[in-house]
């Protein structure tokens, strides 16, 4: 089974979005071995992609049928949200 692709939409102008690229990098290899599937897209050069998943804002993750879209103000995505989010969905251990 594997693991799923996980869709990561951003823009190169987005200062969260670098913040919470490092922490689903740090993640992946301190949770996950890196063994995660991540599709980095750009919402500007893949306008399709990120019409389809019907994004409204950057940046946003987005597992199967689940979803996170990150808004950092005062209160910003810690670690362990993310871990918790990223471990919601079942993972194989086989590939």
């Amino acid at each position: 089974m594997g693991y799923p692709l996980i869709y990561f939409f951003s823009s190169p102008y987005c200062a969260p979005c670098k913040t919470i690229e490092k922490m689903l990098d740090e993640v992946n290899v301190s949770l996950f071995g890196k063994k995660l599937r991540i599709k980095k897209v750009d919402i500007a050069k893949e306008l399709d992609l990120a019409r389809k998943f019907n994004i409204l804002s950057v940046p946003t993750i987005i597992i199967g049928n689940q979803r996170l879209s990150v808004i950092i103000d005062k209160n910003e995505l810690t670690d362990a949200i993310l871990q918790g989010f990223l471990s919601s969905v079942s993972y194989a251990d086989d590939e």
